[in-house]
């Protein structure tokens, strides 16, 4: 029986969670256009400790998504966890955010589901997955995708008589790019998905039996691309 807490802060969405054997015991989950996560993280962990009449010591590992996703938020999250984890000792475990958003989704069996997060400008980072039952079997690994007339082309001419449902921020601009497709009838597109950490417990408890723990001193967040700083104008 673990007692495990889990954040993500790799998009707008803040999302803490508080695990004991599977069950959800205390969360809270918020989207900000003002990524307050630097702000708001700590206070929200302690609270829902409080709320759960969990102690630290009590911890018996700390997870978080681990990215792809905004290059500062990713920094809020992970040096958190690696201090929580680090500060008491306990296992540190990472979760990809892409996969915080399909722990979410509710898709019809054998859909093709594709969370996927914005990356600025015309680009997105996306996973692929196909729904049996009730779990997602990967299809295709995290990359970052241009979104243009090609994406996905060779997804959509292999799966023709399955639905497709992209799910997240970067949804409304993919649509952009399909909306004149034959199969646009077959496409869902719900750019609400974020990284939600409030329906994990069982993979949470899956990944602490495990052991599939990180190194908590070399530990580093999944950016896939290089982050670039744009210098100011004016």
């Amino acid at each position: 029986m673990a007692c495990i807490i889990v954040f993500d802060t790799s998009t707008k969405a803040c999302s803490v969670s508080l695990y004991r054997d599977s069950e959800l015991l205390a969360s809270w989950h918020k989207v900000s256009e003002g990524y307050t996560h630097a702000e708001e993280l700590h206070l929200r962990i302690s609270e829902i400790m409080q709320k759960a009449q969990v102690k630290f010591s009590q911890l018996d590992a700390v997870a978080v998504g681990k990215g792809p996703g905004s290059y500062t938020g990713l920094r809020i999250g992970v040096s958190s966890a690696k201090g929580l984890a680090y500060g008491l000792d306990i296992p540190l475990i990472s979760i990809e955010s892409l996969d915080l958003i399909v722990a979410d989704v509710d898709t019809p069996n054998q859909s093709i589901v594709i969370p996927m997060i914005d990356a600025r400008r015309l680009e997105a980072y996306a996973k692929v997955f196909i729904r049996k039952e009730n779990e997602f079997v990967e299809l295709e690994s995290t990359t970052n995708i241009i979104l243009d007339s090609e994406a996905f082309k060779s997804l959509l001419e292999r799966y023709t008589d399955l639905s497709i449902h992209f799910v997240g921020d970067a949804a409304v601009k993919t649509r952009e790019f399909l909306i004149s497709h034959e199969r646009i009838n077959q496409f869902t597109f719900s750019p609400e998905g974020y990284p939600d950490t409030r329906s994990i417990g069982p993979i949470l408890e899956d990944l602490f039996k495990q052991k599939r723990f990180e190194n908590v001193i070399t530990f580093e967040p999944f950016y896939l691309k290089d982050f670039m700083l744009t210098p100011k104008r004016g």
